[in-house]
């Protein structure tokens, strides 16, 4: 029997409209992120008070997708994709998660295996386990970054990647990676986290290979606390990483429909980039030439006034124009001379640090991966080492990349800001020649 009191009859409505009340985030969030700044203790309270004196302040909507407002990770998105020179950027919340979500959009997984350098932040071998996949350890050279001769020395009929690291803010050796990966039927991820902005024969890094994966945490070039980029120049892999990055259930052209070919549906994770990193990143791209600029003005006023004694010599640099500016490596004869220069420069005020000391651990450094060289597993299955025949694994040993220990132990890495003045600069260069004719 029809009810004409129903609002659907006819009838009134029995909510006629509801009021938007306060929202979650208010004054007292943005007080706190205010605080991160170290304003003068006068003007904090000028800020607080101009806040506190707001009526009616609605809040941010920190998660990007279904934002009412214009998304800022969008916006950084489109303009790193700019900046580097792609068809498609995906924020994420680190650079650990760029490199999983490249390797799953790539197809990796059990059994397979990655070839990465032995002089590397631990994350891009953790990641190649994390997918159930197996890391092949290879030598660097005086590059510091992957040595393409090693690298086809460790390719296997299961090698069906290359982790290729741009390391201490310069390119490694593209084209040779690049032939080997063509000859071999290979994808090459770009790990880009320390040499965001840097170049290879006039190629931005993190546009050469499938994919390019860059860290935003606080220690790098561009950063936003922690955040990170995918960058692909192929939609398949950038509808499977998004997908991946975001639990595997929404983001494809029509997130509805059947699947368009087979791979493009599955199971993932989460790994989203919100709203207060994105904001923080865009204003940090933004930015980036800038800072460029300066770690490369630096780097060259400190070079230029170098005076290198013989036995003493540079890193190699696969293309000079291309780096970063960040650091400057410097090769010593031998292990003893390079740690008493250390101590020296370290007394001259100079900001120069050791790579590697037998003593002292450092995730950079492969031999320190006790997780992959006693091949440790988080659950009873095994896994990733049970998924290849014992006989078939890598064999892991702590002087297996002999030149990676080699070059490290003889390299004093010195730090570039980009905020350097000429006066620091100046500094550091004298510092460094006055140690270094004691050598």
């Amino acid at each position: 029997m029809k009810n004409a009191s129903l609002a659907m009859n006819g009838g009134p409505r029995a909510v006629r409209a509801l009021k938007p009340g306060p929202t979650k985030l208010g004054r007292e969030e943005l007080a706190e992120l205010i605080d991160l700044w170290a304003f003068s203790p006068a003007n904090r309270r000028k800020l607080l008070a101009i806040l506190w004196s707001e009526k009616n302040l609605h809040g941010p909507h920190l998660f990007r997708y279904y934002n009412p407002r214009p998304s800022k990770v969008l916006a950084a998105e489109r303009l790193f994709a700019k900046f580097i020179g792609v068809e498609h950027t995906l924020a994420v919340n680190s650079c650990t998660s760029a490199l999983i979500a490249s390797f799953r959009a790539l197809g990796i997984g059990m059994g397979d295996e990655v070839i990465v350098p032995g002089y590397t932040f631990f994350a891009t071998a953790a990641t190649v386990c994390a997918c159930n996949a197996i890391p092949v350890i290879a030598d660097v050279d005086d590059t510091l970054t992957l040595d393409p001769k090693d690298v086809e020395r460790k390719i296997t009929k299961r090698t069906k990647a290359i982790a290729v690291v741009h390391m201490r803010g310069a390119p490694a050796q593209m084209d040779e990676i690049m032939k080997l990966a063509r000859r071999h039927k290979l994808a090459v991820v770009e790990d880009v986290a320390q040499a965001c902005g840097g170049s290879y024969k006039g190629r931005m890094l993190g546009a050469i290979g499938s994919t390019g994966c860059f860290s935003f945490d606080f220690y790098k070039i561009l950063n936003c606390g922690e955040g990170g980029f995918v960058t692909t120049n192929r939609e398949w892999l950038y509808t499977r990483a998004q997908s991946w990055h975001d639990t595997a259930a929404c983001w494809r052209p029509n997130r509805y429909a059947s699947e368009r070919r087979e791979g493009e549906l599955f199971c993932g994770e989460n790994y989203r980039m919100s709203e207060l990193q994105g904001a923080v990143a865009l204003a940090q791209i933004r930015k980036a030439g800038k800072f460029l600029k300066g770690y490369r003005a630096n780097r060259d006023r400190i070079l230029t006034a170098l005076r290198l004694p013989e036995g003493v010599a540079l890193r190699r640099l696969a293309d000079p124009a291309g780096d970063t500016g960040v650091c400057i490596v410097l090769f010593l004869p031998d292990v003893e001379r390079t740690q008493w220069a250390l101590k020296a420069l370290k007394a001259e005020g100079v900001p120069a640090g050791g790579v590697y000391d037998s003593e002292v651990k450092d995730w950079h450094i492969y031999r320190y991966w006790e997780h992959v060289m006693e091949r440790k597993a988080v659950a009873p299955d095994g896994l990733p080492w049970s998924g290849v025949p014992k006989s078939e694994l890598p064999r892991y040993r702590p002087e297996m990349c002999p030149r990676t220990l080699d070059y490290l132990s003889r390299a004093i890495l010195v730090d570039v800001k980009w905020s350097y003045s000429a006066a620091d600069c100046r500094g550091i260069a004298a510092g460094i020649n006055k140690v270094l004719r004691e050598v």
